[in-house]
């Protein structure tokens, strides 16, 4: 074939190879961008985009004044992008060197066979910069919001804990997690070719959506000061724990709620329920002598005795059918006044006894006894009080003094406060709402005068055993209690094991503050030379409510007409334990 053919045949194919490699480019080129593609686009979009669900920005916690107690804050949450990881031992060292985090634990996340995975989430922005900035493949972060507690530690229990994933897990951030908490946020975030997120600039930031505020009836400064002296008192104690409520006697608003060793969500790392436990609506505890004002009041108020109306107290031993019940101190004749001055278990028993177990059972019931407060708090007790079908002839002496049954610390805060404000058992409070929640009536203003002496004479009276209390230029009322704890299988008491108590209340208008108010100290497990409330927990009480005091006269820019003086000391010298041996049903709260 001539040479000039040969070259027309190649051409030839050339040229037909030339079309089919058009047509088949063509028909690629409409199968991905018209016929397929959003197959294709999706399929792209998966590679250079990710969906990430982020913890929205909660509304802010606010104390009665408005400063801020809990607030959203921007935080860096870093991730990884395991297949992307190049140096996994580069990666794992210096990973556990910035985030404090175990090797094990890097190591972990990084053999993960998800494409994304979260290291730590919602630390502090320089942090998550400082990460970002080592350029190691695969790493990075985004930014969401995390939760922050400016006065720290204060009220942490009653707060409660939020999750990493903006959801409360504890507290009032759970109990109002509707109203705090912004709709869940998703959003798409670019990867580049090694897969980290390409971070947007501050004008293309997420705005996350926002929950609504809320304004607790907290004092924040009431708070730190109620948190700083049930520290120092349980620390001075060598104590297990402390506990404290404090109530306005007459609106019922919570001022503060606080426990020691205290719980500082800036830096807890668990979560565990018992990590998050508020102790002064949660705890359990035998109440001893504190109860013994509910009791008189319901005694004065059936008239089955007058606060002037002696009674022997049998020098100290009173035998009761099989039973025999103790004093702390041998008492002879006493007035029912002094009974509850000075602590009479015997004289309060007699009482009891008049009274009867179904007269007895209601008045506790009124008190708020054996029932929640109405905070609805997540975690809190009822508390214990059988029904009288329940009792046997020794129950009826042995409630009068506080034993046989169960209480937390709010539940009697509040009924003490029906004697600071004549007569009224108050609605508790914990969100300032706007509307007015009048208590209910429970003993006449002639009985809650009488009872509100008595518990003056606990502390002013020379044999009164509240005197660590008082507090110069006010009145102060208030009632000890020191009881044994029972054995977690309720038989029997634990040998060595107390619970100091101290709850009273002050009337402020001498100071030109119309406010009554109330507070319970409770001191769990001490182990002091003494273990007694009138000596433990009564000088932690002076202590609260003279700074609170102090506070609030400067907070309504008042001047009293009398000085309260300020203590140095952190707290009083405490005297000897009384060796004296406790029979089983002795309720330590002679002092």
């Amino acid at each position: 074939m001539p040479s000039s053919s040969k070259r027309q045949v190649r051409l030839y194919l050339l040229t037909w190879a030339a079309v089919v490699w058009i047509v088949v480019l063509l028909y690629r080129l409409v199968d991905l961008q018209i016929a397929n593609v959003d197959q294709w686009q999706n399929w792209a979009l998966k590679q250079h985009l990710a969906r990430l669900k982020l913890a929205s920005e909660r509304g802010p916690l606010l104390d009665r004044h408005g400063r801020l107690m809990a607030v959203s804050v921007p935080a860096g949450s870093i991730y990884v992008r395991p297949r992307q990881v190049k140096d996994r031992d580069l990666v794992v060292k210096n990973l556990a060197a910035l985030l404090h985090l175990p090797f094990k634990e890097i190591e972990e996340k990084l053999a993960e066979k998800a494409p994304f995975v979260w290291i730590k989430r919602q630390v502090p922005r320089a942090l998550a910069e400082k990460v970002e900035s080592l350029g190691l493949a695969g790493l990075g972060f985004v930014m969401e919001a995390r939760r922050y507690y400016p006065y720290n530690q204060a009220a942490g229990a009653l707060i409660g804990k939020v999750g990493v994933d903006g959801v409360g897990l504890s507290g009032i951030e759970m109990l109002y997690e509707r109203h705090l908490r912004g709709e869940e946020v998703s959003t798409l975030a670019f990867r580049d070719a090694f897969g980290k997120l390409i971070q947007r600039t501050p004008a293309q930031a997420l705005d996350l959506p926002r929950g609504d505020a809320l304004r607790l009836t907290l004092d924040a400064e009431i708070q730190q000061i109620l948190d700083e002296e049930l520290e120092a008192g349980r620390t001075l104690a060598r104590a297990r724990a402390a506990m404290g409520v404090m109530l306005d006697a007459e609106s019922g608003e919570i001022l503060a709620m606080g426990q020691a060793p205290a719980l500082n969500l800036n830096n807890a790392t668990r979560n565990a329920a018992q990590d998050l436990r508020n102790l002064a609506i949660e705890t359990v505890f035998e109440p001893g002598s504190i109860l013994k004002p509910l009791v008189a009041a319901a005694a004065l108020e059936a008239r089955v005795v007058n606060s002037q109306e002696v009674l022997n107290c049998e020098g100290g031993q009173f035998v009761f059918g099989a039973h025999t019940i103790k004093d702390v101190h041998p008492f002879g004749a006493l007035r029912f006044y002094d009974v509850v001055v000075r602590s009479s278990n015997i004289g309060m028993s007699k009482v009891g006894l008049r009274l009867g177990k179904d007269r007895l059972y209601d008045a506790l019931l009124r008190f708020g006894l054996g029932s929640s407060s109405g905070l609805d708090l997540p975690g809190e007790s009822a508390g214990i009080l059988r029904r009288p079908v329940q009792w046997t002839g020794i129950d009826i002496a042995t409630h009068s003094f506080g034993q046989g049954v169960a209480v937390t610390p709010l539940q009697i805060v509040r009924a003490i406060s029906v004697f600071a404000n004549g007569g009224i058992l108050p609605e508790l409070k914990v969100i300032q709402d706007g509307r007015f929640k009048s208590g209910r009536r429970i003993i006449s203003e002639d009985t809650a005068r009488l009872v509100r002496e008595m518990m003056y004479g606990v502390v002013e009276d020379k044999h009164g055993t509240g005197r660590l209390a008082a507090i110069e230029g006010v009145r102060v009322g208030g009632k000890t209690g020191t009881a044994e704890k029972p054995r977690p299988n309720g038989r029997g008491y634990q040998p060595g094991a107390y619970v100091a108590s101290f709850v009273g209340f002050v009337d402020a208008l001498p100071l030109g503050l119309n406010k009554k108010v109330s507070l319970i100290v409770v001191i769990d497990e001490p182990r002091a030379a003494s273990i007694y409330g009138g000596t433990l927990a009564a000088p932690v009480f002076r202590r609260i409510m003279q700074r609170s005091l102090h506070l609030l006269s400067a907070e309504n820019n008042l001047r009293p007409d009398r000085e309260l003086p300020v203590e140095e000391e952190r707290a009083p010298s405490i005297g000897p334990r009384n060796q004296g041996a406790f029979a089983m049903l002795t309720s330590v709260g002679g002092a």
